[in-house]
């Protein structure tokens, strides 16, 4: 075998080693690196380690452009005055160079886009799926060169090597990458909070941390992992209700929003701000054909219906109970900051008979008093989310507090907050426990009514159900460590 078809053999082998490893990364979780560092602090470093296979078939390819060359001279200074001859083979050299020289720009475009990747530090669906496609269509160009030049050695005899490489790629690709029509959730990684954010005036006290859950679309070999590993859950795709890009849009805004939301309500909690308050009923969808198509707009601020305030979205449900269905409201909403008066009829509303609807989606339209500045740490491997929002209460305002509030505890905490201080309910907890619980938690705070689901995660771990942010402060307060 020639140098640069075993570095192409070695670039495979990396490949595989390498996604396999990525795709059970969440396993050394439980090992620190450093008094405050954890896997997830290393991993925007390790993506750089995908750089490996594309790499060394870039190499490959110039190696072999080399050898090609080399080759063509050899050829030339034998067969001269063969005229027949050389034509045939300066086609034959010729096709080397160009599968190795198109080797070399995909490869190399594998490369850019996990750099860009990695600089940007955003695990995008587009950039993912660029980033895989190269990798295959690199992986298979070097298998065709491979074929290619051991056919063209010995003509009369099947490339068997190539081949047989060939399959065993396709089986792998298709084991790694193949989408399926399914969603998996697996253990995922802890986060020290007080690392992914730092209020202005603050000081790191205690040891609070969050948990994260790797939620993707599944391929085949993860079914080999679930029968190796605790904690796999599948479900159909098709329960998103959305597309796949559309979900990874609506969880970075909800991470986003949970950051601001967090911080707001932790500054009232230490006495040096307003907190979130609601001021109206935001429109997020209009239902397509529905009554309020063509009136309403995403954006728009429902302040009054039929005469009376509307301050938030439980406003707004209140005042729609007595209107029957197939009778007109008069909307005041606030659009571009000016308001507006409208009219529209309503209909019953499909999941509850009796009741009226006009067919849209709201959410509070809150203003946050954030006094003072958060600095935020992004990390590769958290696309985004709510669920992270109690925890970065709690730990903002352990920074905030002479002394702290844990107690000297090492708390994990996971559940969404609310603008009153709420703790909401989240996804994933089954896992969220067993990765807690793998951490060495004192206590884990999950939202009041899935403690039953953390325990099937982790029985033996001390799991307390919250319902606020003050319900953690005075367990914490009643359990010094």
């Amino acid at each position: 075998m020639r140098r640069w078809q075993q570095m192409y053999v070695y670039g495979m082998a990396a490949a595989i080693l390498l996604f396999v490893l990525g795709e059970l990364i969440w396993l050394p979780d439980r090992f620190r690196f450093g008094p405050s560092l954890y896997l997830i602090d290393l991993l925007d470093s390790l993506i750089y380690l995908l750089l490996i296979p594309p790499m060394l078939w870039m190499v490959a390819s110039i190696d072999g452009i080399i050898a090609a060359r080399k080759e063509t001279a050899a050829f030339m200074a034998e067969a001269r005055g063969r005229g027949k001859f050389m034509k045939g083979l300066s086609k034959i050299l010729y096709g080397d160079v160009l599968r190795r020289g198109l080797t070399l720009i995909v490869s190399g475009a594998a490369a850019a886009i996990l750099i860009v990747m990695g600089a940007s530090k955003e695990l995008t669906l587009s950039l993912t799926v660029s980033f895989i496609v190269m990798m295959g269509c690199g992986w298979l160009l070097a298998i065709w060169d491979i074929c290619a030049y051991e056919w063209r050695r010995r003509p009369r005899i099947l490339p068997w090597r190539g081949l047989s490489g060939l399959l065993l790629s396709c089986a792998i690709l298709w084991a790694l990458f193949w989408p399926t029509s399914n969603l998996v959730t697996y253990p995922g990684v802890t986060v020290n909070m007080n690392r992914y954010a730092v209020v202005e005036g603050g000081v790191v006290k205690g040891e609070i941390l969050g948990l994260l859950v790797f939620d993707r679309p599944a391929f085949p070999a993860d079914w080999l992992y679930a029968k190796l590993f605790p904690h796999y859950v599948f479900r159909p795709i098709e329960r998103l209700g959305m597309p796949i890009g559309s979900y990874e849009s609506l969880v970075r805004n909800m991470k986003m929003e949970a950051d601001e939301l967090g911080s707001a309500v932790a500054f009232q909690a230490a006495g040096i701000g307003r907190g979130a308050t609601s001021h109206g009923a935001m429109v997020l969808n209009v239902e397509v054909d529905g009554p309020a198509y063509g009136y309403l707009r995403p954006g728009d601020v429902i302040i009054e219906l039929n005469g009376e305030s509307v301050v938030s979205t439980l406003d707004l449900r209140d005042r729609m109970r007595p209107v029957q269905p197939g009778a007109y409201v008069q909307l005041k909403v606030l659009r571009a900051g000016a308001e507006q008066s409208l009219r529209i009829e309503t209909v019953e509303h499909p999941d509850y008979p009796g009741r009226s609807a006009f067919g849209i989606q709201v959410m509070d339209d809150l203003i946050l008093d954030l006094p003072r500045k958060v600095e935020f740490r992004s990390y590769f491997a958290h696309e985004g989310g709510p669920s992270h929002g109690a925890a970065l209460a709690l730990t903002l305002l352990d920074q905030l507090t002479p002394g702290g509030v844990t107690r000297g505890n090492r708390v994990f905490v996971t559940g969404t907050i609310q603008a009153d201080g709420a703790v909401g309910r989240i996804g994933g907890l089954r896992q969220k426990a067993f990765t807690a619980a793998r951490a060495g938690a004192d206590v884990f705070f999950v939202p009041r009514g899935q403690e039953e689901t953390a325990r099937l995660g982790a029985p033996q771990l001390n799991i307390v159900p919250v319902g606020s942010l003050n319900d953690m402060l005075e367990w914490l307060a009643d359990n010094p460590k």
